[in-house]
């Protein structure tokens, strides 16, 4: 369907953010404005007013850059056929590489103030909103070089995105991947939009041509994409070095200010609790009567019982009902949401596939949806409202500065919103056969983000290390470490297939290193806080308030320990790790009977 024959109440208000276009080149004229401001205050932040009059420019050419990406991107996404949306993006885009180039000074140049000027300023009242900022400035110290050094930097921003840009090309629009049986008697082109249906379909020749004709076309690509990986990765190691960071990976934690050792305690608690996921996996084979399971029988549907095809404003409705738990105010929120628009629900020609959550500080969030009437699409309005609930109660206590919350966070709200979901789901159908499909998707959701994430984690440190000592990221080098850690992960469970060994190819996670494992720490974070809010009721939901409304006025584990769960311990990921070997014993129960 076209997107002007869609009813509009199914569609999001992004007039509410940028009423048009005229109002976007207008507000485009004013970023350009601060940007050439901003590189008038260079050389004279050692004057206090100088200094506050220099952030009240940055901060505000950044509100303007974020929310003009976001709404011509946005807007690009209903229709990607529109051409004007696209140059929008990229004139957007390429305004915040200048304005972060303008602004490269100010750090290497406050960093060569007396460390006492900084902490003068940050006591006084006019500079509260920036002492988060400044304070990071002051971590930054060790990590700082020249201003003519940092501005050179920041000029290679484009640069540095270069390969995943290419990857993207390559992959979303010049590869051409093969025609593959549809499962109904036909063939249809196999796309990365229908490999994971494909994958999930019931007839095993269906899945095993879709995964040969997957990592067949890939190989054809078995020079070109290790070299533009290995530029990625070469890119994180010189972006590591210019700041004197002892590896890529601690300086891609730094900013959020987590440990190595949440990355590595990840890591070792997952190997400890990888028979628990082998045990399961092979359970999955068993009741779908596979006696030699493949990898691509992996995504195939446990067995069971539960229809759920209802209506976007019923499944909504249901959610906000399932989220009793987080309090009267927000539910109310959630309604009102939907009657302000924030969400674009179903599928149009052009609009961009999936979902996200995204908006820009001043206005509501925005949630994309291609919304289907089944439990997947019901957990993915669960799960992106999680995303713009924690954005909405952050933006409404923070200052712009303080108002962004962490990566590492990110999907800490989103999935409280899930479980909260299934474990209501699953009070409400105790029948077996119910309870077993959906004990079956949390398991599954497990395995997706905590045990394939940390995999993908791992995969990365090691990519990373190899070329830290110097070893060439050849194909055939990053192939025998992807296939040792799904050997590692899956074995003896699932037979390896070799083609298997080019599946990091696939993953566009990988041209941002270091971003995967957050999917695994928010999962366990959250499976705690969803728990302890079930358990305790008001006095957790309060603390959990206090963790969505933080932003980044702390850093990230300090505001997961608001609610109180604290990340820098392994506990966490072993508690979640331990309900997931408890749950997969239940599971066992209930494929043999001994559940009632």
């Amino acid at each position: 369907m076209k997107r002007g024959e869609m009813d509009q109440a199914f569609q999001w208000s992004l007039e509410d953010l940028v009423k048009d276009n005229e109002q976007w080149e207008a507000e485009f004229q004013r970023l350009t404005m601060r940007i050439s401001a901003l590189e008038g205050f260079q050389g004279r932040l050692g004057a206090e007013d100088a200094l506050k009059e220099a952030l009240d420019n940055l901060f505000e050419a950044d509100y303007l850059s974020s929310k003009l990406y976001a709404y011509a991107h946005m807007r690009r996404d209903e229709d990607n056929t529109k051409s004007e949306y696209q140059a929008l993006t990229d004139r957007a885009q390429a305004a915040a590489v200048q304005l972060s180039s303008a602004g490269a000074y100010i750090t290497p140049e406050l960093l060569a103030l007396p460390e006492t000027y900084l902490a003068r300023v940050m006591e006084r009242p006019e500079f509260s909103d920036y002492r988060v900022f400044l304070k990071d400035i002051q971590r930054r110290r060790p990590h700082t070089r020249s201003a003519e050094a940092e501005q050179i930097a920041a000029m290679t921003g484009e640069m540095g995105a270069a390969p995943d840009t290419i990857y993207s090309m390559l992959s979303d629009a010049d590869m051409r991947f093969p025609m593959v049986k549809d499962g109904k008697g036909g063939e249809v082109r196999l796309t990365h939009a229908n490999y994971i249906p494909l994958m999930m379909n019931r007839d095993r020749e269906v899945r095993k041509t879709a995964f040969e004709a997957m990592y067949t076309t890939y190989k054809q690509y078995e020079n070109t994409i290790p070299a533009i990986y290995s530029a990625s990765v070469k890119s994180d190691l010189f972006y590591a070095r210019t700041a004197r960071h002892p590896s890529a990976i601690e300086s891609a934690l730094f900013p959020d200010e987590i440990p190595l050792s949440v990355y590595d305690n990840l890591i070792e608690a997952v190997h400890a609790h990888l028979p628990a996921l082998q045990k399961y996996l092979s359970l999955c084979a068993k009741a779908n009567g596979l006696d030699d399971p493949h990898m691509y029988d992996i995504y195939l549907p446990t067995p069971g019982e539960f229809e759920l095809n209802l209506p976007f404003e019923e499944a909504y409705e249901l959610v906000i009902d399932c989220l009793k738990p987080l309090g009267e105010a927000y539910q109310r929120q959630l309604r009102t949401a939907r009657k302000e628009r924030w969400m674009d629900v179903y599928p149009n020609e052009g609009k961009s596939s999936g979902a996200y959550s995204w908006g820009a500080y001043g206005c509501h969030p925005f949630v994309l949806l291609n919304y289907h009437e089944d439990l997947d699409g019901l957990l993915t309005v669960a799960h992106e409202m999680g995303h713009s609930m924690h954005s909405y109660y952050s933006n409404a206590a923070q200052p712009y500065p303080t108002a962004d919350y962490s990566l590492f966070v990110a999907e800490v709200a989103s999935t409280v919103n899930e479980v909260l979901v299934l474990m209501e789901l699953m009070e409400r159908h105790p029948e077996p056969q119910a309870r077993r499909y959906l004990l079956g998707n949390l398991l599954d959701s497990f395995r997706t983000t905590v045990f394939r994430q940390t995999m993908f984690a791992e995969f990365e440190r090691e990519s990373h290390r190899m070329a830290e000592a110097g070893q060439a990221l050849t194909g055939e080098a990053l192939n025998a470490v992807y296939a040792r850690l799904n050997t590692l992960y899956h074995a003896p469970a699932i037979h390896q297939d070799e083609l298997i060994a080019l599946e990091w190819m696939r993953i566009p996670h990988f041209y941002r290193a270091f971003y995967v494992y957050k999917y695994a720490t928010g999962f366990s974070a959250a499976m705690a806080l969803a728990a302890g809010i079930r358990r305790e009721g008001e006095g957790a939901v309060e603390r959990y308030r206090k963790f969505l409304s933080a932003g980044s006025s702390v850093s990230p584990i300090e505001a997961l320990r608001l609610a109180g769960v604290d990340m820098e311990s392994p506990a966490p990921v072993n508690q979640a790790l331990d309900e997931f070997s408890r749950m997969v014993d239940e599971f066992q129960g209930y494929l043999e009977g001994k559940q009632e």
